[in-house]
């Protein structure tokens, strides 16, 4: 009988193939390759660095016993499954007969899990995933709430979230450009990266910001939605001194009502609102340092008046930034 080991890590996962069923590992650039032993069978599991933000995984094997990995404590970020063919055996804690089967994807947004995985023997298994790396990951409305896990609305929303679901042809057709595209290695990440942000976008859209904010369902295109993405990350990288919000259409080639339209509905705040408590949290984060005093501070998160800072930073924490540092 194997020895049962538990892994809470994707690095420990490709470590428990190679030791303790003989894959074969090799390491280019991006990209991760493992081989099953022939005498398990055939195929190969394969791990993609598209960018900073996102991590693609694919799972192509026909196995002549079965894989079974246990997992406690492990770590997740958002990471969504798809299965083309066969299907694959987990338990999660608090849920039931979650198995995979072709045409159904799990999204696992669980701050840390803990269970067991089987990939089955004597059918072809292809899953694909896309995972949202921390940096992307802390991006997306309402992260914190869902790592914070200590309202009962998010625990239950997450839960079910695991529970496979069939996915609908928009969904089906992204995770197909993912395994069939032929863009040239140049190009490869950069495309992997686009559709892996616009995936997740979706689908943290649909999952988790329309259920715990009550919000109307409103058709984005594909196109839209990447704007959308890329004005959130243009605001990210010049908060202190952001474009006017006729400069950020220009620069993701959205009209200015469905900037602002589509902005709010994806991220649940305005632009303005949006761009203020990104200042007001790098705001804080400087507050730790002593050497800055609070007019420095106001100043490098792209307040000229040092009292318009201290209203805002009151309104966002309800304490003023002088008190904020003291930890009053």
């Amino acid at each position: 009988m194997e020895q049962e080991i538990s892994i809470n890590s994707k690095d420990e996962y490709f470590s428990d193939l190679v030791n303790r069923y003989g894959f074969s590992y090799a390491q280019g650039e991006n990209t991760a390759t493992l081989i099953p032993p022939k005498e398990l069978g055939s195929g190969y599991i394969k791990a993609v660095q598209a960018s900073g933000d996102i991590d693609i995984g694919i799972i192509d094997l026909f196995l002549a016993r079965p894989i079974i990995s246990y997992y406690d404590n492990y770590s997740n970020t958002c990471e969504v499954t798809y299965c083309f063919s066969g299907h694959i055996f987990y338990s999660e804690t608090g849920i039931t007969k979650a198995n995979l089967n072709k045409n159904e994807m799990g999204i696992y947004a669980l701050p840390y899990s803990r269970g067991m995985t089987m990939i089955p023997s004597g059918k072809r298994v292809c899953v694909v995933s896309v995972e949202s790396k921390k940096p992307f990951h802390d991006r997306l409305p309402y992260t914190e709430k869902c790592t914070q896990y200590d309202d009962t609305s998010v625990k239950k929303l997450l839960h079910q979230l695991v529970q496979p679901k069939k996915a609908n042809a928009k969904i089906h057709n992204y995770f197909s450009q993912i395994i069939e595209n032929n863009i040239g290695r140049e190009l490869k990440n950069t495309y992997l990266d686009s559709l892996g942000k616009v995936l997740l976008s979706d689908l943290w859209q649909e999952n988790i910001i329309l259920p715990l904010t009550g919000g109307k369902r409103t058709v984005y295109s594909g196109f839209e939605r990447n704007a959308l993405l890329e004005a959130k990350e243009i605001l990210c990288d010049h908060y202190s001194s952001p474009p006017t919000i006729p400069e950020l259409a220009k620069m993701v080639a959205l009209n200015e009502h469905k900037l602002k339209s589509g902005f709010r509905d994806m991220y649940g705040k305005s632009i303005y609102e949006y761009v203020r408590s990104l200042r007001m949290k790098n705001a804080s984060h400087l507050l730790e340092n002593v050497d800055l005093s609070i007019s420095e501070i106001a100043g490098m998160v792209g307040y000229v008046n040092t009292s318009h800072f201290a209203r805002a930073f009151r309104n966002e924490y309800g304490l003023n930034p002088s008190d904020f540092r003291l930890g009053v």
